[in-house]
C-alpha cells in the first residue's frame, strides 16, 4: 500500500500545484497522500506559506479530498519548524486549520554568539540572523558555516541535533521530518565525519528523546532525488538504533514535484526492512495504523 505523507505545492516551495499532486498520486496507485507544506513562520522566507494563504490551503486540500474519496485519502497537514526561543509544532499556532496531523522538522541551528533568537533578527534582506537552515544552499551553508564555527563541522552537528532533541522532547507533531537533514550538505564527508564518536554521540541525544513517545520517524527519501544523498534520512545505523527501541517508522518522498512520489520509494523500503522493521506506520482518515512490509 503506497502512502506519502510528505507533499509541498503550490502553496509553499512546491513546484506543481495541489492538484496535480493528487493526480499523479493517484495514477501510481497512492491510498493516502498527506500535504505538508512549510508552515507559515515569524518572519518571511522564500519556502514558507504566507499566513494569509493558510485558510485557502485548507480549503483547497479538504476539497481535493471530497474529489479522490474513497479511492485516496487526503489529508491536510504541515511541517512545522522547531526553532528553539521563537517557534514550534507545540505552540498552538495553527490549530484553526483543524490538521489531519503535523510534521515537526528542525531546519535552523541558533549559534551560541549570534544575536539573540527573535523575528525581528534580520537582515536588510529579512534573512535571519540568529541562525542558518542546514539545508541551504552549499555555498551558503560552507560561509555560516565559517561565520558561525569557525569551520568546525562537528560544532555544527552538536547544535543540529540538541535542536532535534529538543523539537522531540516539545512535541505537539505526529511525524518527525529528515531527521539527519544536516547530510545534505555533506557529501563526501567534507565537512564533518559521519562515523565519528562524536557525531554519533550527537545524533544519539535525539534517539533517545524519542524513546517513549509515539512520533513516528520518516524514512526520507527526498535527499536521494535532489541527487544530494546515496541513501535515505536517517542513515542506515541510525535506523537500526531507532528499531531496537521500537520507534514507528514510514516512507515519505519529500515531495516537491509530481515525479518525488514514487522516486526512490524502494530504498526506502528496503531501508526499513534492512534495520528490522517489519511494517510501516500509517495515518488514514480513520486514524493511525501499520502497514506489513511485503
Amino acid at each position: 500500500m503506497l502512502t506519502n505523507y510528505h507533499t509541498h505545492c503550490e502553496f509553499c516551495d512546491g513546484k506543481a500545484s495541489a492538484r496535480t499532486m493528487a493526480q499523479a498520486a493517484r495514477q501510481a496507485g497512492f491510498k493516502a497522500l498527506g500535504f505538508s507544506s512549510h508552515a507559515p513562520l515569524p518572519f518571511r522566507t522564500g519556502w514558507a506559506m504566507d499566513r494569509e494563504r493558510l485558510p485557502e490551503y485548507v480549503e483547497t486540500l479538504r476539497a481535493l479530498g471530497r474529489e479522490h474519496a474513497p479511492v485516496m485519502d487526503i489529508l491536510v497537514g504541515l511541517e512545522i519548524d522547531y526553532i528553539e526561543g521563537l517557534c514550534g509544532p507545540a505552540d498552538g499556532r495553527f490549530t484553526e486549520a483543524r490538521l489531519d496531523y503535523s510534521i515537526g522538522s528542525a531546519h535552523f541551528v541558533t549559534p551560541v554568539g549570534a544575536p539573540r533568537v527573535s523575528a525581528t533578527a534580520l537582515d536588510a534582506a529579512g534573512v535571519p540572523t540568529f541562525g542558518f537552515a542546514v539545508d541551504e544552499p552549499e555555498g551558503d551553508f560552507d560561509a555560516h558555516l565559517a561565520a558561525f564555527y569557525s569551520g568546525d563541522g562537528e560544532a555544527l552537528v552538536d547544535d543540529y541535533y540538541a535542536a532535534v532533541a529538543a523539537c522531540v522532547r516539545a512535541g505537539g507533531f505526529d511525524i518527525l521530518g529528515h531527521f539527519d537533514l544536516i547530510r545534505k550538505n555533506n557529501r563526501g564527508q567534507t565537512r564533518f565525519r559521519e562515523d565519528s564518536a562524536r557525531y554519533r554521540a550527537a545524533a544519539m541525544t535525539a534517539v533517545e528523546a524519542l524513546v517513549g513517545t509515539d512520533i513516528i520517524v520518516e524514512i526520507n527519501t527526498g535527499g536521494m532525488a535532489r541527487g544530494k544523498t546515496d541513501s535515505p534520512y536517517p542513515a542506515p545505523w541510525i535506523l537500526k538504533e531507532l528499531r531496537s527501541r521500537n520507534v514507528s517508522v514510514c516512507v515519505n518522498a519529500d515531495a516537491h514535484a509530481p515525479e518525488h512520489l514514487i522516486a526512490f520509494r524502494d530504498d526506502g523500503v528496503r531501508a526499513a526492512a534492512k534495520a528490522g522493521y517489519r511494517s510501516l506506520a500509517a495515518i488514514g482518515r480513520a486514524g493511525r495504523y501499520e502497514i506489513p512490509i511485503e
